[in-house]
């Protein structure tokens, strides 16, 4: 007898109680991975991103050397000026002309490029000199590359 009694006192919860707390707990976790993925996707669309090339020529072995350098904005923010000089000191006077578009008066778009023109007073075919450039990009950021460039 006090078996059954014992027995009654022991009640699981109703399902339409449980069937509440499974979906309220679904709708939270959902809460939870819909803000993680939209702060991650807006993160990732703000980048500052850039990639460098460049090309040196020595027509004569030794002198004056010619070279290009080309900077395409890969990231999502826009470029607004670029800076470039020889950080290595192996160049001699490192000249720079003036980059076409200029980000300064014309901002770089993400997928955009733009290159500039450069002389070394004293390259020699065969060394390697270190261009560092310098971007700053819209929301104020900075990126510098250092690229190494091996004069023809």
């Amino acid at each position: 007898m006090n078996t059954k009694l014992h027995s009654l006192r022991r009640k699981a919860i109703s399902p339409i109680i449980a069937t509440i707390l499974v979906v309220a707990m679904t709708i939270v976790a959902a809460g939870v991975l819909y803000t993680y993925f939209t702060t991650t996707a807006s993160r990732a669309q703000n980048t500052n991103q850039i990639q460098v090339s460049a090309s040196l020529a020595v027509p004569n072995g030794s002198g004056t050397g010619y070279g290009t350098i080309t900077v395409t904005n890969s990231g999502s923010i826009a470029l607004t000026k670029l800076a470039a000089s020889d950080s290595s000191a192996n160049c001699g006077t490192f000249t720079l002309s003036a980059w076409n578009p200029d980000p300064a008066t014309a901002p770089i778009a993400p997928g955009g490029g733009t290159s500039t023109s450069f002389t070394c007073s004293a390259a020699t075919s065969g060394t390697s000199t270190a261009i560092s450039i310098t971007a700053t990009f819209a929301n104020g950021a900075t990126q510098t590359q250092v690229l190494t460039v091996t004069a023809e």
